[in-house]
């Protein structure tokens, strides 16, 4: 898959940027509330956070070496 360029990123940005306004907007006429809608736009910023993926794929790792470790005894 080809690279991206900057012009390309940023027309991608901008329609996501119109869609989940949209969607924002919806669940707001929907009765949400400006802070449910927060808390989860900070959930999903969180499932996608590199970092936290990569924690969670070690603990997972190691948690799978238990349970083989365990049904090897």
């Amino acid at each position: 898959m080809e690279s991206l360029s900057s012009e390309d990123k940023k027309e991608l940005f901008e329609d996501a940027n119109q869609d989940i306004s949209a969607i924002l907007a919806r669940l707001r006429d929907e009765g949400l509330s400006d802070m449910e809608i927060f808390e989860f736009g900070k959930s999903l910023i969180n499932h996608f956070d590199p970092v936290k993926m990569e924690n969670l794929k070690i603990d997972s790792d190691y948690q799978d070496a238990l349970f083989r470790e365990a049904n090897d005894l």
